[in-house]
């Protein structure tokens, strides 16, 4: 519930154009949400939490997304997908698909205990 406002404070901050701005809104919406929905906590205090950066330059926007979920590399779980089908076809099941259409990289590391995934997007 917190993403959505966050976003909308960077989105203005930034002066992001619409492009970027959904670009931005999908890529986190989706990795967060896979995150809440599909990651196994590690034991231990604070485990649940997601925690996201955005840092943003000239031309790009970079998204530093973290979990400390049991390993999972995205960008190997998924086959890479015809993007048209994940822009036009069955709702759900999509978001990995739709990810890799709208970012420039995706770059997955396992830190530790920590999942974490970097997502680049263009400014324009």
């Amino acid at each position: 519930m917190r993403l959505g406002p966050w976003v909308d404070g960077i989105v203005a901050a930034l002066a992001l154009n619409d492009r970027a701005s959904y670009a931005l809104r999908l890529c986190l919406e989706e990795s967060v949400a896979n995150i809440v929905m599909h990651g196994i906590p590690n034991p231990g205090p604070g485990r649940e939490d997601v925690r996201v950066e955005v840092h943003a330059s000239v031309d790009t926007l970079t998204l530093v997304i973290e979990d400390d979920c049991a390993p999972f590399d995205p960008l190997r779980a998924a086959a890479p997908g015809d993007p048209t089908l994940a822009l036009s076809g069955p709702v759900g099941g999509q978001g990995i698909a739709l990810m890799r259409h709208f970012a420039a990289a995706l770059r997955y590391e396992r830190v530790g205990q920590t999942n974490r995934l970097h997502v680049t997007l263009a400014r324009s």
